[in-house]
């Protein structure tokens, strides 16, 4: 048995500290519940995709944790797919990992491999979605009798891995392909991803759909109307793992303020002028 903290979103910045005593508080929770490893599944950033200065204190930050780290990137840390106004790059990626180590890894412990992947990379250019589908065959070639838990920043599927595009909040159908060799793998139990601010637990055959909610804030109903039968909160996830399941449990961070992007998204956002 072995345990890992997974926490999301932190939206870390010098420049635009609102959210970072948030994710002091979170370090205390995290470091009480002493896990044999953390994984933040991305946006560790507020703006690492623009701002290496973002990055660099990022990383700082979560050095706090008194655990061994893995981190996977969000669309704040390295861009997004192929989006026009912050595509993901091979420079931003390598720029990610300069501070942060690999975007796609794998972590074997007794009878389990958890992967990380980047869900950024999928429909990018540049020949970074070759990279992933080429990491998920080296991990399935090389995964022998173990069981599976895969980490990501945007959710795979929100309901169904044939369901159609759900824009903004999901990997694009486009680029599920090769994701669909892990989804119905028989050894998978765990899908753990961040991204949407909200918490929420579902199944996928015998594996868990884990939705992490976020340390920095919360996405109202303006920029987020259907929360998509998660809960709106802030918190961290705990994940136990035995010999063939996984146990999941969503924890509140005392002392974190609940606070509401949707008022002042501008001034932390502002909107591309082109």
């Amino acid at each position: 048995m072995f345990s890992v903290v997974q926490v999301s979103d932190s939206h870390l910045s010098p420049r635009v500290p609102r959210f970072n005593a948030n994710w002091e508080a979170a370090v205390a929770a995290v470091n009480r519940l002493s896990p044999d490893l953390v994984v933040h599944t991305g946006d560790a950033t507020l703006d690492g995709a623009g701002s290496e200065e973002d990055i660099a204190f990022a990383a700082r930050s979560l050095a706090a944790l008194s655990a061994p780290i893995r981190v996977v990137p969000g669309n704040h840390d390295v861009g997004d797919g192929a989006s026009r106004s912050q595509p993901a790059t091979r420079d931003r990626l390598t720029q990610y990992e300069r501070y942060f180590g690999p975007a796609l890894w794998t972590e074997d412990q007794p009878g389990w491999r958890l992967i990380g992947l980047n869900s950024q990379a999928m429909g990018a250019g540049d020949g970074l979605g070759h990279a992933v589908a080429d990491a998920i065959a080296e991990a399935l070639r090389t995964l022998g009798d173990r069981r599976m838990a895969v980490f990501l920043h945007k959710p795979a599927l929100i309901e169904a891995l044939e369901e159609g595009d759900v824009g903004y909040w999901a990997v694009p159908p486009a680029a599920r392909g090769p994701l669909a060799a892990l989804l119905t793998h028989p050894a998978l139990r765990l899908v753990a991803s961040g991204h949407l601010h909200v918490a929420r637990l579902s199944a996928l055959g015998p594996a868990t759909l884990a939705w992490c909610p976020a340390t920095a804030f919360l996405v109202g109903e303006k920029l987020l109307p259907n929360a998509m039968g998660g809960v709106r909160q802030l918190g961290l996830m705990r994940h136990v793992f035995r010999d063939d399941s996984v146990e999941t449990e969503i924890l509140p961070i005392p002392e974190a303020d609940a606070v509401e992007i949707d008022p002042f998204v501008d001034e932390i956002y502002p909107a591309d002028p082109s």
